[in-house]
This record gives structure tokens, sequence and C-alpha cells, in this order.
């Protein structure tokens, strides 16, 4: 690892976790804990939970829940199937709600790692 002489320049650690993740995605909560033990310690969700005033396992759920519509959007024209041709309806308030959950978690884990 190159870097390690220069004290306090983050630059070499960002490009070695970046060198041997970036095949890897970081979107289901296992792996986003994974991610984050590399470099904290924290207990990851009990703590995020907390914060948002839920149960590890609900938020677990409700993130996989919207990666899983997230990549049939992305991969799959997000097409329902028994009704070939036509969308899964999404409401404004459904992408509202994904949007503003996505960044309370992503805040309060940076806070944690912060």
């Amino acid at each position: 690892m190159a870097g390690l002489e220069t004290a306090g320049d983050s630059a070499w650690f960002e490009q070695e976790i970046r060198e041997k993740h970036s095949y890897l995605a970081f979107q289901y909560p296992d792996r986003i804990a994974d991610a984050i033990r590399l470099f904290s310690p924290c207990e990851l969700w009990p703590s995020v939970a907390s914060e948002l005033g839920s149960s590890v396992q609900e938020v677990k759920i409700r993130l996989q829940l919207i990666v899983e519509r997230r990549n049939k959007i992305a991969h799959e024209a997000d097409l329902d199937p028994s009704y070939p041709g036509t969308c899964w309806p999404i409401s404004h308030n459904d992408a509202e709600n994904a949007t503003v959950f996505i960044e309370r978690l992503c805040e309060h884990i940076h806070s944690l790692v912060s």
C-alpha cells in the first residue's frame, strides 16, 4: 500500500478501497454493513434504526424494498409481469418517501462513521 508515509492524507486509502471494491454493489443492508466494517467498529444497523425510530428489521426491509424497486426500474423497465406492457404504478409520494428515507439513512450513517 503506497501512501502510508503521508500521515493525514486519506487519498491513498480511498484509492485502495476503490481498487479492491469497485466491482461490488453496496446497496443491500448486509453489503453496506460489510463496507462500513472495513473502517469503523460501529454497530451500524442498531444505531441507524435507533436514530430513525424503527427496528433494525424494519430499516433493512425498507432499504431492501427500495433497492429492489430501483433495480426493477433500471434493469427490467419496471414492467408489471401480470399486465404485459404496463409499468408498475409509482406515485409522487412513493418516490418522495423513498428519497427522504435514503437521505436520512445516509445522513445517520455519515454521522456514525465521521
